[in-house]
């Protein structure tokens, strides 16, 4: 059986599969803020490198977040499963995600209110997978046996 810490970070990797399909979004419906936002940081820029740089910048956040929804519904598929390298992958997969939210920080402030909470779900999912003695013990005797050559 899955542990309650277990199913608890499989609940918040949840909210933040959400997030990563929501970010796009609001960015694709505010891309006259973000277009003001570029022309602002880049005044020597015309009407068409404009177009193109909040084009590129939403192109972007769909291709990066698109990635990180569908790692994170796999993610909560496979954790269950008790594998050390799931929990490895998501540990790795969320902490660079804080990581990479400092950029979005700094690029643009149409996402500064939720930065701070999503970063701060993905570090409490992240203790709940090493932290709790019962996910300590499922993560270990899940793990293969080594083979003998």
């Amino acid at each position: 059986m899955t542990p309650r810490a277990v199913q608890a970070a499989r609940g918040l990797l949840g909210l933040v599969a959400l997030s990563h399909l929501i970010v796009p979004i609001v960015m694709w419906a505010n891309r006259d803020d973000l277009r003001t936002t570029i022309a602002d940081r880049s005044p020597e820029f015309g009407a068409a490198e404009l177009d193109k740089a909040v084009a590129a910048a939403v192109g972007a956040a769909v291709v990066f977040h698109v990635l990180l929804l569908v790692l994170s519904l796999w993610l909560i598929v496979k954790l269950p499963t008790g594998r050390s390298w799931v929990r490895r992958l998501t540990t790795v997969s969320q902490l660079l995600s804080v990581v990479f939210s400092f950029v979005s920080w700094s690029s643009s402030p149409m996402f500064h209110v939720v930065i701070p909470i999503v970063g701060l779900v993905e570090i409490v999912l992240v203790a709940l997978l090493w932290v709790p003695r019962e996910s300590k013990a499922f993560f270990v005797r899940r793990e293969p046996a080594p083979r003998e050559h």
